[in-house]
């Protein structure tokens, strides 16, 4: 369990003295202790966690410094998710992180980048937070903390991004079309545009495939795409939809990533995003 001392406004040595006080009076002997303190208060902080048995690491909590001891030899819980299918790896650390004190912290390894990606951002659909990510050798990791979920209550969003559901392909070249025309068309209006390839949809990604897709009052879909992606607009494909089609990454378009299903949910679940469907 972590427990949260606010002392943001306390400068050093002072916050020094207060980490004390609370490190010898902690109820629980393994508590791990989170001070949310002002920049540069921090110092010193170091010895004060060596002296009680603790091991500091500090970070950035908006504009403040959080400084989190963790009590030496507790180790994190990790989960190695490379080789499962999504959704398998969004649903794996969803359930591992619901079962984590708030505060507890899970580290998530995998090959595959993007998959991470899309844990990250079911990690952060449900109001928990992403506090590290790196590699390690051929092997990428991120870092979830357990939070509450925020309180229910009416958002109100300004659509600033528009999502645009491609599930037909280069079989429908009429909706094809209408994808990256109405792409060019958002992000003339100053929207961010984000396209998410899916089903037959995915069939648009493959390096090649839209070159001979061509209506006679517009440019080539295979150019028409390549401009939309390079005026900003990204491009998604759903990883199960190009597994099923026998696309891998090195057959996509450049500019085009894979995601998983966490990632089109929390896409077309975002209130602040405009889903349009073709």
């Amino acid at each position: 369990m972590a427990r949260r001392i606010p002392a943001y406004g306390i400068r050093a040595p002072n916050s020094c003295i207060l980490a004390e006080n609370v490190l010898r009076n902690a109820a629980e002997p393994d508590e791990e202790l989170r001070f949310v303190l002002s920049p540069g208060a921090e110092e010193g902080m170091d010895a004060v966690a060596e002296k009680f048995g603790y091991t500091l690491e500090v970070g950035r909590s908006g504009d403040a410094v959080e400084a989190r001891m963790v009590p030496n030899g507790r180790t994190m819980q990790e989960v190695d998710v490379t080789g499962d299918t999504c959704p398998g790896p969004a649903i794996t650390v969803g359930n591992l992180l619901s079962s984590l004190p708030v505060g507890e912290r899970l580290k998530v390894n995998c090959k595959n980048r993007s998959s991470l990606d899309d844990i990250a951002r079911a990690v952060k659909s449900t109001g928990s937070r992403v506090v590290g990510e790196g590699t390690n050798g051929e092997r990428h990791y991120l870092i979830a903390e357990k939070a509450e979920r925020p309180a229910e209550g009416v958002v109100v969003a300004n659509r600033d991004a528009v999502v645009i559901v491609q599930s037909n392909g280069i079989g429908n070249a009429e909706r094809a079309y209408a994808t990256f025309l109405f792409s060019k068309v958002a992000l003339s209006m100053g929207k961010k545009v984000i396209v998410f390839l899916l089903m037959d949809g995915a069939s648009i990604a493959k390096r090649g495939a839209t070159m001979g897709v061509k209506h006679p009052a517009f440019e080539r879909l295979d150019r028409l795409m390549d401009e939309a992606i390079g005026a900003g607009a990204a491009i998604y494909v759903c990883e199960i939809s190009a597994q099923f089609r026998g696309i891998g990454e090195s057959d996509l378009v450049p500019g085009v990533k894979i995601a998983g299903a966490a990632t089109y949910l929390d896409l077309v679940s975002n209130p602040a995003h405009a889903v349009v469907n073709f």
